[in-house]
């Protein structure tokens, strides 16, 4: 049997409405590409990459419109992705939302790494399309519909006048190009190394009105659940969905994570080195996530979060915090202006936590 990726449940809705919106039968289409419609509104429900490739030259050759994908990419919205387009939308800044799409984006497409990496005073968003039994595992369309539909997130999520500062996309020109330019407000550039967006690292890092941190890692542990419901969940991610669940009562050291995941330490410290990993790199990975996200949203003194976040004295945590940021936490604070009212809202008022070093 051919290995194949699969596709979270909400591509089929925004493929419907965008086919809708152009007048033609989508159920006729996806029948045609080989959909089930019984899964039509399942939520939990994921689509063979198949299917997908399947679909999009139908599609194309249907409506003429060989730019569908960004027409799709129109229809996304949190709901699109579960769970995680919410954590998406109460992430403390864009680029706290790209890390978290890069973490999870098993859920998204299994079909594609993502990567976030810098570049000069930049940073570029890299969509890797797998090959699986020497077949690209998406079409260029479904390419465009993913960068396409991540530029929209993001416009949406910073406002109007936000767009990356250069689209590379390794399909051929098509013989119009500028629907392309239009989607993106940017450059684009065709037969390219690399499926990316190039993104602004000050315009990432500035915070959002609608940073959350409690409701993001909420939502993070609903999309670490649904990973592992669809067998989706690699080890660095259970031990960080844990780390997520148990670091505000304290460090768990890797005994208590290994038991809570019915395994025992040296075989899971096993498998995260063949992950190319450790537990205490994803710890330390967590506690800096949330320790950004604390000190962002929080008017708690440091002394309180550095203690909520398992530190045994707030210089052990000053001391972390610039090596995670290059800056103090009340430099980082200062610098950020953070929009929460104090204390309200926080994740950590009711937090009790046991000091540890």
């Amino acid at each position: 049997m051919t290995q194949t990726s699969s596709v979270v449940a909400g591509w089929l809705a925004a493929v419907t409405r965008t086919l809708e919106a152009l007048g033609y039968d989508a159920d006729q289409l996806l029948l045609e590409a080989g959909a089930d419609l019984a899964d039509k509104f399942v939520q939990e429900a994921r689509f063979s990459s198949a299917l997908t490739r399947r679909f999009w030259p139908l599609a194309v050759a249907r409506t003429g419109h060989a730019d569908i994908g960004l027409h799709a990419a129109r229809f996304v919205c949190p709901t699109t992705f579960h769970a995680l387009g919410f954590s998406l939308w109460a992430s403390a800044s864009l680029f706290e939302a790209l890390e978290r799409m890069v973490r999870f984006a098993a859920l998204l497409n299994d079909g594609a790494d993502l990567t976030l990496e810098a570049e000069g005073d930049n940073y570029r968003f890299c969509m890797r399309v797998q090959v699986i039994d020497q077949q690209a595992q998406i079409a260029p369309e479904g390419v465009d519909y993913f960068l396409g539909a991540v530029s929209k997130l993001l416009r949406d999520m910073r406002g109007p006048a936000f767009a990356p500062l250069q689209v590379n996309l390794r399909r051929a020109a098509p013989a119009d190009p500028q629907p392309w330019r239009e989607h993106f407000a940017a450059p684009v550039h065709f037969a390219a190394a690399d499926d990316s967006l190039l993104l602004n690292a000050a315009e990432l890092r500035r915070p959002l009105p609608t940073g959350n941190p409690e409701l993001a890692r909420q939502n993070d542990r609903l999309v670490a659940e649904y990973l592992a419901r669809h067998q989706l969940l690699n080890p660095a991610l259970q031990v960080r969905a844990r780390l997520l669940e148990l670091l505000p009562g304290g460090v768990p050291t890797l005994e208590t994570v290994a038991a809570a995941l019915g395994s025992n330490p040296r075989t899971l410290q096993y498998r995260l080195t063949r992950q190319g990993t450790s537990f205490s790199e994803i710890l330390d990975e967590v506690r800096a996530s949330l320790a950004r996200q604390y000190v962002q949203q929080s008017q708690q003194s440091f002394s309180a979060l550095a203690y909520a976040l398992g530190f045994s004295e707030p210089s052990h945590f000053n001391r972390a915090f610039k090596r995670w940021t290059g800056e103090t936490p009340s430099r980082f604070r200062a610098r950020l202006c953070p929009a929460a009212d104090k204390g309200a809202g926080s994740p950590l008022q009711a937090t009790k936590a046991s000091p540890a070093s």
